[in-house]
């Protein structure tokens, strides 16, 4: 499990010179953005997750589906301790893990985000009218960016609310 004293670490408190330091650490192309692999090294070294935590943190992360964390994202989260408590609480813990499964299992090129092909295939697999489809997908992509990130599905699924993320 994650090591619990990193929530008394990260506040909104904590100076962004301080958590600037953390990103660039492991932004190891120097793009500005956390890749997934290099957020499963800060996550894994800094933050004990195991690889489970990892992947299912990384995809919360990303809000916007296109596969690697900015620093706006990445601090928002870090700073609001409470987030953390998702790791820690084995109910709302396994739901998430889950719903990285079911999201993992329609997302087949693994970009981390479902494209309308797959989400086609989750939306009728699911019981869904291909005549509904269009509208479903509307509903579920709130950034209009023509994908479903984790984020989006999450709140779609509403198995746990996102706002504790």
């Amino acid at each position: 499990m994650a090591n619990l004293g990193v929530r008394a670490l990260f506040s909104d408190n904590t100076p962004e010179v301080a958590l600037k330091s953390l990103f660039c650490k492991y932004d190891e192309d120097k793009s500005g953005q956390l890749s997934q692999s290099e957020l499963a090294v800060l996550f894994k070294e800094d933050l004990g997750f195991d690889d489970q935590q990892s992947e299912a943190y990384a995809l919360l992360l990303d809000k916007d589906g296109n596969g690697e964390v900015s620093f706006h994202e990445f601090t928002s989260w870090l700073k609001s301790g409470e987030k953390l408590q998702n790791i820690t609480d084995k109910s709302r813990y396994n739901l998430l893990v889950k719903a990285v499964d079911f999201f993992n299992r329609y997302d087949k090129d693994r970009s981390q985000a479902l494209d309308p092909e797959e989400f086609k295939k989750l939306f009728l697999e699911m019981g869904g009218q291909e005549v509904h489809l269009e509208g479903a997908l509307k509903e579920m992509d709130k950034d209009k960016n023509g994908i479903v990130s984790f984020p989006e599905f999450l709140r779609w699924l509403n198995w746990i609310p996102l706002e504790d993320f």
